[in-house]
């Protein structure tokens, strides 16, 4: 690698950390592998100073040489040590946790694991070159990593929540499930934030109930031919009264839960659409036919920066969806599924804006029929998407990387291929 942080002199020192929410553990190693020191350090200001002081080359008997730091991306905590490091000035290096439990899985066949072991692992990759490229992203694609993952967060609270509601209502109103094919549809919430029982609503008018049902609305419309539909089947419904009451309370606290979700998760939507407007990137990266701004905003939370990419092969490692080769002796395998080893937050966002794709963009699609139905080798569906993912991933890097709109009617040359 040619990056300087990545370089090391005979007389370098390695300081390979094992991170933990409380307490680091610390191993020097010298340019031959040989143990320096060791020590363990708070995860605290004073605690990272004291690592700074105790890891001088000068006192570890070094004339000359320099020191690099390297820890695991794991959690939360080596994004406040990197921050640490960079804003003295320090080289640090990221070593992938896989490769570390690879290769002590190879060395210790026992299982044996503690802090000093995966400290000294860490360590002993970094000195033979097993590490990474990956810094600490800066602004504004960080604050946008942070701003996507309590969308994406939001998003699947909601999803459960509707789930838990759906469930609960087959023990309250089984009927109202098949009016609405939705159950957070305007008119089932509006029903089920008043708090009725299917008795209750039983007891009223049809009158009464569209006049009640209208008061939780929340501004929105709702059709009165379906109110009364509801009414009907409320008197014909049949459930267990025992406990109703309480099944009735939490429905309506559920779709309180929901209403207050949707309302964040609107907040902090025009949130991610204002910092993505800042983005140079989104420009150009939402030329793309079937790219909305949520598919915009996941790729470049996950992949940051388009410059520290040479090429787009790099974005397709990253999301995990290269197909790996598994041949052994006269055994070729004929199967190459997708390695699985990259973000698999970046894959969901590539497999949902494929299938847009699919739909809207006609190079994907032409690239998918054109896999499934060839005469040699045609791909089964889900490997002729996989492939499609590819191709798209790969789009959104020449487009970014080149700062050109998308070209639908764009042919590209030998030399733009390797490029991307």
């Amino acid at each position: 690698m040619s990056d300087k942080r990545c370089r090391r002199g005979p007389h370098d020192v390695i300081v390979g950390l094992d991170l933990a929410s409380q307490e680091h553990q610390v191993v020097v190693l010298d340019s031959d592998g040989r143990r320096l020191t060791r020590f363990r350090i708070p995860h605290s200001i004073s605690g990272l100073q004291e690592l700074l002081d105790r890891t001088v080359p000068g006192r570890l008997e070094r004339v000359t040489g320099e020191r690099v730091f390297c820890f695991e991306a794991t959690g939360h905590v080596w994004e406040a040590v990197a921050g640490f490091l960079e804003a003295r000035r320090e080289r640090y290096v990221i070593v992938n946790p896989l490769a570390t439990f690879r290769v002590r899985e190879a060395r210790q066949l026992n299982r044996h694991k503690t802090d000093l072991t995966d400290a000294e692992q860490i360590a002993e990759l970094v000195r033979t070159g097993v590490h990474t490229r990956t810094q600490l992203e800066t602004d504004p694609y960080m604050t946008l990593r942070r701003m996507w993952g309590e969308y994406t967060r939001l998003r699947l609270e909601r999803s459960r929540s509707k789930t838990l509601l759906t469930h609960q209502l087959y023990g309250l109103f089984p009927e109202l499930v098949g009016e609405w094919s939705d159950a957070l549809a305007p008119g089932s919430a509006a029903v089920l934030r008043t708090g009725l029982t299917p008795l209750e609503i039983a007891a009223m008018t049809p009158a009464e109930f569209v006049k009640r049902v209208r008061a939780a609305t929340a501004g929105r419309r709702v059709w009165r031919f379906k109110l009364v539909q509801v009414h009907e089947k409320a008197q014909k419904t049949v459930a267990c009264q025992q406990g109703m009451a309480a099944l009735s309370r939490e429905v309506t606290r559920l779709v309180a839960r929901i209403d207050f979700l949707t309302a964040q998760l609107e907040t902090c939507a025009k949130e991610v659409k204002a910092l993505l407007a800042a983005v140079e990137e989104s420009r150009f990266l939402m030329t793309i036919p079937g790219l909305s701004w949520r598919s915009a905003a996941g790729i470049l939370a996950h992949i940051g920066s388009i410059e520290k990419y040479r090429h787009g092969r790099q974005l397709i490692k990253l999301a995990g969806t290269n197909p790996s080769r598994r041949d052994s002796g006269q055994t070729v395998g004929s199967y190459q599924a997708m390695s699985h080893r990259g973000r698999a937050g970046l894959r969901e966002v590539v497999y949902m804006a494929t299938l847009s794709g699919l739909q809207h963009n006609p190079r994907i699609r032409a690239h998918y029929d054109r896999l499934i139905q060839r005469t040699k080798h045609p791909l089964s569906k889900m490997k002729a998407l996989g492939a499609c993912m590819n191709k798209l991933l790969l789009m959104a890097f020449a487009v970014m990387k080149r700062k050109e709109a998308f070209n639908p009617a764009h042919v590209w040359t030998g030399n733009m291929r390797n490029a991307a």
